[in-house]
């Protein structure tokens, strides 16, 4: 049942890659069961498909749509969006004498903290949920998702270079001490959690966090394999500045490619460089995290890889000059070409 604290907003400020379309979704499908439990979960009707509920509020207070929202939602008039109005809508069923509600969202940012505590109100508790992951091991997933989208076409040390320039306001940055005390001093409660602690559970983890204790009878959905494998991921760098047709058309061919020859591995291209850029940006910010958080430093979650002596590190140069990536690349070209011949035959005979 929902703890005893009584009624409050929950904000679940994501981060990005850290489990949260996983934690939307089972939100969404156990909404009945969670109301059961006096916690409520809207949904906004124009945008029902979207996994996190509170997607659109970013976006109203300013920030760039995503190139996969404005191709999912080519007519929404992102520069109509009135924050005030959707938080209305989003509250418009809560009973808020007895039940507690769920706003998830995992492209807030720090800047969002003031302006989402000035539009919810004031006389209910808030307790935001933020779950942080490594940033190695988050760049490798945020940079992955990214090409797979096709949201960027980059190498990964410029894609880094940007993101540690913090300018482009679509992307985040994962600066997890900024985006704690931005929340914290914002909302006056921020709970921390570490994803890669709770990844076999991250729905309980989240549960905990948000002070709603146990809930029975939840039912539980499959998590996606949403990674593209390093031979994917490969290919896909390795064109020329695609247009959005060709990509697709080239990322299901990989796809089936990886399908016929039984690749499933992920592996991370960062370099040697990249590591110690990561660690020179955020190993500081780091442990004043763990320590305002009264963690063991010496256990630290965040600890990052010092070099790639791994074999889950793997160099982008070395690999494409390999016998394995070169099957790899002619399966992937030749099913491509196969569907261009019959896509350009279709269009003849129309």
């Amino acid at each position: 049942m929902n703890s005893a604290s009584g009624p409050r907003i929950v904000l679940h400020a994501g981060a990005p890659k850290t489990g949260s379309t996983y934690i939307q979704r089972r939100l969404r499908i156990n909404r009945e069961v969670l109301r059961k439990n006096k916690i409520y979960v809207p949904v906004l009707p124009a945008v029902a498909q979207m996994a996190g509920n509170a997607k659109l509020l970013p976006l109203a207070l300013g920030q760039r749509p995503s190139l996969t929202f404005q191709r999912a939602f080519p007519n929404i008039d992102i520069d109509a969006l009135k924050p005030s109005e959707i938080v209305s809508e989003l509250l418009r069923d809560w009973r808020s004498g007895s039940e507690s509600v769920v706003l998830s969202a995992e492209n807030l940012r720090p800047a969002h903290a003031r302006p989402m505590r000035k539009l919810l109100p004031a006389n209910i508790p808030c307790l935001v949920v933020l779950f942080v992951r490594r940033q190695d091991r988050w760049l490798d997933s945020y940079f992955n998702q990214m090409i797979k989208t096709n949201e960027i076409h980059e190498d990964v040390g410029s894609f880094l270079s940007r993101l540690l320039a913090g300018d482009d306001e679509r992307l985040c940055r994962p600066d997890w001490l900024e985006h704690f005390q931005t929340w914290s001093d914002a909302f006056g409660s921020c709970n921390v959690v570490f994803y890669d602690e709770v990844a076999p559970d991250i729905f309980a983890a989240f549960l905990k966090a948000a002070r709603f204790g146990s809930v029975p009878d939840l039912v539980d959905i499959d998590r996606a394999q949403v990674s593209l494998n390093v031979y994917e991921l490969a290919y896909l760098l390795d064109l020329k500045a695609p247009d959005y047709r060709e990509f697709m058309q080239r990322k299901s061919a990989s796809e089936k490619a990886s399908r016929q020859l039984g690749l499933k591995e992920t592996r991370s291209i960062l370099s040697d460089k990249d590591l110690a850029r990561l660690r020179s940006a955020f190993e500081e910010s780091n442990r004043r995290l763990i320590q305002t958080l009264d963690r063991d430093e010496n256990q630290s979650p965040l600890q990052l890889d010092a070099n790639r002596n791994s074999s889950s590190y793997c160099s982008l140069a070395e690999f494409y000059v390999s016998e394995p990536y070169a099957g790899f690349q002619k399966r992937a070209d030749a099913i491509y070409a196969r569907r261009n011949r019959r896509d350009r035959l279709k269009s003849f005979f129309k």
